[in-house]
């Protein structure tokens, strides 16, 4: 089995971007349905009413939740792109360090 680490930080940056993406769905989708959850309140009264906008209030909060974990695991793609870039960039140079250093020992 191979037990190299082989990431592509392009590709975190862009699952990152799809993720925003589906957070900016749910959230303008939600708040659609939520808008008409609220315009048919209008036709309920007392307790049927209270339920309504308790329930809303309800998926207001789990889809404010869902959001910010979508937004959260984007900036980790992010971050984790970001810190496998370095690294490949580091030790690049140390390569290409130590490649010079030996040619100037060999007189090359």
């Amino acid at each position: 089995m191979d037990r190299d680490l082989r990431v592509n930080p392009a590709d975190l940056r862009s699952w990152a971007s799809q993720a925003d993406t589906y957070a900016a769905n749910l959230r303008s989708g939600h708040a659609s349905a939520h808008e008409r959850i609220t315009t048919a309140q209008s036709g309920f009264i007392g307790a049927s009413s209270a339920a309504l906008a308790a329930r809303l209030a309800h998926w207001e909060e789990e889809t404010a939740a869902h959001h910010a974990e979508l937004i959260v695991h984007s900036e980790h793609l992010r971050s984790a792109a970001k810190c496998y870039a370095d690294t490949d960039d580091a030790e690049a140079v140390r390569l290409n360090d130590g490649a010079s250093g030996l040619a100037d020992r060999m007189n090359l």
